[in-house]
Parts: structure tokens; sequence; C-alpha cells
């Protein structure tokens, strides 16, 4: 009997951040991204949004510390342009949907669109703790979401 091959994923930048931030996070968390590293994908959106809020030299290089395995191991997923047209119809419709969503839509969503349909384009499921609005995204397009 084999072993059961895990599926693709790709952490969310939420999940990198509490990484980052927050020790009791990484250490109950570490046994499992070691187990889910060798089939994970960084997406450049995460990596964007990582350097995005590196303020200093030092969070640069933790942030690299994060994404240059991937780049080293060719593992980085980028959207295409179809993913781009899919974001645009999955935040028209939530706007046009969720009235009291839209200030969010029209700022945070676009990037978390981009993370999960990049995601989804690969099979991979997404990892986060940004529940809120991967599951609205989800509601319109589906995809394995986990929160941790």
């Amino acid at each position: 009997m084999g072993a059961e091959v895990s599926p693709r994923l790709v952490f969310d930048t939420s999940v990198y951040i509490a990484i980052l931030r927050d020790g009791r996070f990484a250490g109950s968390f570490r046994e499992r991204y070691r187990r889910d590293v060798p089939h994970t994908h960084m997406c450049s959106v995460v990596v964007q949004e990582l350097l995005a809020g590196a303020r200093s030299a030092r969070h640069r290089r933790l942030a690299a510390a994060l994404y240059e395995p991937f780049e080293r191991v060719r593992r980085i997923v980028v959207p295409t342009h179809r993913v781009w047209k899919d974001a645009g119809t999955v935040l028209a419709t939530l706007w046009s949907r969720l009235p009291a969503a839209r200030s969010r839509v029209a700022r945070g969503l676009v990037n978390d669109a981009l993370i999960a349909l990049t995601a989804r384009s690969i099979g991979a499921g997404v990892v986060t703790r940004n529940e809120r609005d991967f599951r609205l995204i989800r509601g319109i397009r589906p995809f394995d979401l986990e929160i941790v």
C-alpha cells in the first residue's frame, strides 16, 4: 500500500505574517509546515505582500527567508491573464451581491482573490488565517480552503 500524496497547497500571507510575529503560533505550526512544504507553492502575490510590509532590512531578510527557498526549487506560482480576468469577475460579483462589503472589495480583496484563484488554477488549496475574505471569494469560485 503506497503513501497517500497530499494535495498542493498555497499558504496565504496571513499565515507567514503569523509565523513571523507570533512565536506561539510559529512553534505550534512548525511541524505542520515542515510536513507540507514539499507540496507547497508560494504565490507571487504573497511575496509582494510580504515585501510591501517589510519596513526594515531585517524584515526584508525575514521575508526573503520565506520565499527564496520556493524560488530556488521553482515553486512560485504567478497569476495568469485568465486568473486576473476571473478575479475581476469575482470582485464584480461580490461588489453587486454584497453592498456592505464594497469597501473591502475595493481595498483588500484584490490580492486575496488573486491568491485564491492562482492556487485554484494549479489545483492547490489555500491555507489562511483570513477566514472572512477567503470564504467570500469561495462563495463565488469554489476552491479548497483551510483556516488555521
